[in-house]
């Protein structure tokens, strides 16, 4: 690992862990040992480490699938199971979010053209393999699904309530939504394979109040 590659991996945890606003470059300089000069030479400044940072994050979630879904052939049980990861860490996605639209609105920019395109083409991927397989309905627009199920998550994620709401209640309401918005998608076979995986994946979340 160079030296460019151990900054942006220890500096991702602090901008995790602590705030992309708390986090000052004397921060990172002073907990890694070395002179905030070689932060600037490297990087040239906080925005492009912290973009470094977030892309290093969002890779790191998604090597962490692809090891889990590495070992399971069925394709609608490899979305779900990408779902509930992604659900996992909601909290800390969307609080970072948050804070670069409100700080760092360039780096959210450049962040969410990049991400968004790249997360509507694994949905449209995954949608279009359960088709194939039989799980969902032929008739069903790929296009329009991705698009819905998509920002419907993400209005809840970004909600500026997000963090004033209860944690559990929020993650549930999350989960069971795209749980019951994909199962009416399903075929007969597809609808055994989501509730064969229901308890699996999202067993341990509580069923929110109003459902």
């Amino acid at each position: 690992m160079t030296q460019r590659e151990l900054i942006v991996e220890q500096a991702a945890k602090m901008f995790v862990n602590q705030g992309v606003k708390a986090v000052r470059m004397d921060d990172i300089a002073h907990e890694l040992s070395i002179s905030k000069r070689t932060l600037y030479e490297l990087f040239g400044d906080k925005e492009e480490l912290l973009y470094l940072c977030i892309k290093h994050f969002i890779e790191e979630g998604r090597a962490r699938r692809e090891k889990q879904i590495a070992e399971i052939n069925n394709d609608l049980e490899i979305m779900l199971l990408s779902f509930r990861d992604m659900i996992s860490v909601a909290p800390v996605s969307a609080r970072m979010r948050r804070n670069m639209r409100r700080f760092y609105p360039s780096v959210f920019k450049r962040l969410e053209e990049e991400v968004q395109q790249e997360s509507r083409n694994d949905l449209k991927r995954w949608l279009g393999k359960c088709v194939e397989r039989g799980y969902m309905e032929r008739t069903s627009d790929c296009d329009f699904v991705v698009k819905l199920l998509y920002e419907s998550v993400q209005g809840i994620m970004v909600s500026e309530n997000f963090e004033n709401e209860d944690m559990m209640s929020t993650i549930s309401m999350i989960s069971y939504s795209i749980m019951i918005f994909i199962r009416g998608l399903c075929t007969i076979e597809g609808i055994k394979i989501i509730d064969s995986c229901f308890d699996k994946y999202f067993g341990n979340i509580p069923a929110p109040d109003t459902l």
